[in-house]
């Protein structure tokens, strides 16, 4: 089975095949290859000098960029399980992309559901992909809750196989499985 090599201007995360040495000369600073295939070392949009047959990985502007304000509705990725909370990165806040930020935030329990929450596994695995919002913030990070409407998991997949799963449970997002406005947010901001 072949993989398909990346096209120019296309978002890409880390660890993400791009192609094969033999297609392109890889960018140091961006790209790393093994085997003779070249995978992604960041976050970004791809260039490929056709004329050149290099690629390389560029950064989003930092100046597209907005700073998280309490009412913010963000979606990250889920970095780590403690006992009372969860941590999120965030790839987009109200719909923009904002990839390789530094903006985290933490989950308390008792912002995870209005129902009862004993185990936070039961509810949330690392990986799971959710939407929250912004209630405030507390040094360098924020603090999100996932009660109401339209926050909590909006993607998830077994950590073992990587099968996407099914919606069940009580703190899935009614939008579970729709994860399209990343690629809406995407289109948005390469045309802009």
């Amino acid at each position: 089975m072949s993989k398909k090599s990346v096209n120019d201007k296309e978002m890409v995360i880390t660890g993400q095949y791009l192609g094969v040495v033999e297609e392109f000369l890889p960018d140091k600073h961006s790209t790393y290859v093994k085997d003779g295939e070249i995978f992604a070392t960041k976050i970004g949009i791809t260039s490929i000098d056709k004329n050149k047959r290099e690629i390389e990985v560029k950064p989003m502007e930092e100046d597209k960029r907005k700073t998280v304000k309490r009412g913010d509705l963000v979606i990250g990725t889920i970095l780590f399980l403690r006992a009372y909370s969860i941590g999120i990165s965030f790839y987009t806040i109200n719909n923009k992309l904002h990839f390789n930020s530094a903006y985290m935030g933490n989950v308390h329990v008792s912002e995870i559901s209005n129902k009862y929450v004993e185990k936070i596994r039961d509810v949330y695995q690392i990986t799971d992909i959710i939407r929250a919002r912004v209630i405030g913030q507390e040094s360098n990070e924020y603090k999100l809750s996932t009660k109401g409407k339209d926050v909590g998991v909006i993607h998830a997949e077994c950590f073992i196989c990587g099968t996407v799963l099914d919606k069940t449970g009580f703190n899935k997002s009614k939008s579970y499985g729709n994860v399209s406005f990343v690629r809406r947010a995407f289109n948005t901001w390469v045309s802009s």
